[in-house]
């Protein structure tokens, strides 16, 4: 039904039911009021033959008839044919109109009464200094098809109706708000569309549309206006009503297309962006603005001390000119302004060098040399006290630095040193725990403790391990040797490596197609050691019963390896602090791992120069790992 209430059909049939309706209510609207004026509710005959129109129309058959006679009939040598024509054309059969002339003797020289009338107009005439009177009859039953039966008809027809037309103006009223309603609601809704959509009246600019519009309306007020009057006054009374009908509709549609146009833009938020005003005023804040922003651009890449000068000049020639002026032909003011423009000149250039100083050695600082000091020596006060703020500010960053760099080599130095210390005697202890484990113990509790502790010392094994692998990525011990591998060899060796793993975890490893062209530039090694973490991290964290995709995506000189799977733990954390050091999505700390696995992963990634992107969505965790394409 909604999709029906928007289609392309139902709008027409609506703007045609509009048309309709609101036709029938003017028509209704007016008739009502041409029956109050005229009376024709009380005797629609006698309101007609009281009308203006039924005297207009007999006086131009009297006009007619009276120039008629002494032009065809009264001829010294009369034709019988033109006799019997003038004779049959005021007959009964073809005209509702009689008449009689009488000269100044009261003779009647010419008459064509026959019947009773329903109206008498009587006019006064001369004819080569003669005087002539013409009594000029309308038929009380009119049914010969002249100028008269159409208005009889008319008048006639009103008043059988009269008692209806109020209903019929009501209801075509209500029809017709009901209509325009549901245009303005369909305005700018398609079918089979949830959003608002422009028609094609809808992307003109609104102030062309309502000039378009405007000027079509103005011509057809105009064309009614020129040809009514030609109309009326040749009593082509039916023509006329049609010009009227089709002129008013043409206007009436004409303002519905412009109102419903105006609420679809309404909808749209586009009735003052979609004017040409607002176009071109658009257009000339952007070229004032493209000027603007040019001429900032070029101070900007201007000097300070040029700046400084250019913008003295402009403001001391304007105040020069204020002077000469102002100074009535005296040259005194000129020149004391000129030597104290020179004073200030000197004072704001000698400011501006001590400030590009600062300028260059803040951007030193802030380069990394932190060893840059700025010479302040012939500064003013306020400008050295600046320089000696930034020279301080410098020497405290220079010593901060070198506590980090000092802190991080004692950290990675003592990460090494103790995992050395820890991994001698943890080698004696699973060598003599795999001695115990091959012994042939009978105690059940014992081989329970073998057990655990064969676990927990693999587990101590594999933090050893990942420590002292993390303290040589950080510290930049290991160097990449970067080469051409190709991408389908190496996921696909390691996902078949990893699938009984996964399988065992209730994972479906997902490969997508990869083009076996595609090549990176790598170190073998380091790349499988971060594939080895990757897939790692799935089999631990993944949710049983779910899938796990590694997918491959080209980019222009770039290559995007993404893996993707549902955790089974919440992740609480943001992607910045899962890759730091000691950081695991599951925060109980309960299961196995590290916590080492995606921080080692993304050194590596960054040793082969690479990068590593990790997005985090609910418990969808997706992995990305960037290389250079080969």
């Amino acid at each position: 039904m909604k999709n029906m209430s928007h289609g392309l059909l139902t709008k027409i049939l609506a703007f045609f039911l509009i048309a309709v309706t609101a036709f029938t209510f003017g028509i209704s609207v007016t008739a009502s009021v041409f029956i109050k004026t005229y009376d024709i509710d009380r005797d629609p005959e006698m309101a007609f033959f009281k009308s203006d129109l039924c005297s207009d129309i007999t006086t131009d058959y009297a006009m007619e008839a009276y120039y008629g006679y002494f032009e065809q009939y009264n001829l010294t040598y009369p034709d019988q044919q033109t006799i019997e024509d003038y004779e049959r054309y005021y007959s009964k059969e073809h005209t509702n109109f009689f008449f009689e002339i009488i000269d100044e003797s009261g003779k009647t020289v010419l008459s064509s009464y026959t019947d009773q009338y329903g109206y008498k107009q009587t006019f006064s005439m001369s004819k080569d200094k003669e005087g002539y009177t013409i009594n000029a009859y309308v038929r009380k039953d009119i049914t010969a098809s002249d100028d008269y039966l159409f208005p009889y008809s008319l008048y006639n027809v009103l008043y059988k109706i009269r008692n209806i037309l109020i209903p019929i103006a009501s209801l075509s009223l209500v029809l017709t708000i009901m209509l325009f309603v549901y245009l303005m609601y369909s305005a700018a809704r398609k079918k089979n569309e949830e959003q608002f959509k422009p028609g094609f009246m809808d992307k003109i600019p609104f102030d062309i549309l309502c000039v378009l519009i405007g000027g079509l309306i103005v011509v057809a007020i105009l064309t009614m206006q020129y040809i009514s009057p030609a109309l009326y006054s040749e009593f082509m009374y039916q023509e006329l009503i049609m010009l009227l009908s089709f002129g008013f509709a043409f206007i009436f549609l004409s303002l519905v297309l412009l109102f419903v146009s105006f609420a679809a833009r309404i909808k749209l938020k586009t009735l003052f962006k979609n004017t040409l005003v607002y176009l071109v005023f658009r257009f000339i804040f952007r070229c004032i603005k493209a000027v603007f922003k040019f001429i900032w651009k070029m101070l900007t890449k201007i000097p300070l001390l040029w700046k400084l000068i250019l913008i003295l000049g402009a403001v001391s020639l304007f105040e020069l000119i204020l002077i000469v002026l102002m100074a009535r032909g005296t040259l005194i003011p000129v020149g004391l302004w000129f030597m104290l423009r020179i004073a200030i000149v000197a004072m704001s250039c000698y400011a501006a060098l001590n400030m590009i100083k600062i300028k260059k050695g803040g951007d030193a600082i802030a380069r990394g040399n932190y060893s840059y000091r700025i010479d302040n020596r012939y500064m003013l006060s306020d400008f050295k006290q600046h320089a000696e703020n930034l020279n301080n500010i410098s020497s405290g960053m220079s010593y901060a630095v070198n506590e980090k760099m000092k802190s991080e080599r004692f950290k990675s130095e003592l990460i090494t040193n103790v995992s050395h210390d820890i991994r001698t005697p943890l080698t004696s202890i699973i060598n003599y725990v795999d001695l115990l484990d091959r012994q042939n113990i009978a105690d059940e509790a014992s081989k329970e403790y073998i057990d655990i502790l064969k676990r927990q010392s693999a587990r101590l094994k594999k933090l050893t391990d990942d420590l002292i692998e993390a303290s040589k990525a950080t510290s930049g011990v290991i160097t990449a040797n970067l080469e051409k591998l190709n991408v389908k060899e190496i996921l696909s060796q390691a996902v078949g490596e990893y699938t009984p793993r996964l399988l065992e975890n209730q994972v479906e490893p997902v490969l997508n197609e990869v083009d076996s062209n595609l090549h990176i530039k790598a170190d073998g090694r380091l790349i499988w050691r971060v594939m080895d973490n990757m897939l790692g991290n799935i089999c631990k964290y993944s949710q049983p019963g779910t899938r796990a995709y590694i997918t491959v995506e080209q980019q222009s000189n770039r290559v995007r390896i993404c893996f993707k799977n549902v955790s089974k733990y919440k992740l609480n954390i943001s992607s910045e602090e899962l890759m730091e050091r000691f950081v695991r999505g599951n925060s109980s700390r309960t299961g196995e791992g590290s916590g080492l696995g995606l921080s080692i992963a993304k050194s590596l990634t960054e040793i082969m120069k690479g990068a590593m992107l990790i997005e985090i969505e609910g418990d969808l965790f997706k992995a990305c790992l960037v290389f250079d394409k080969a």
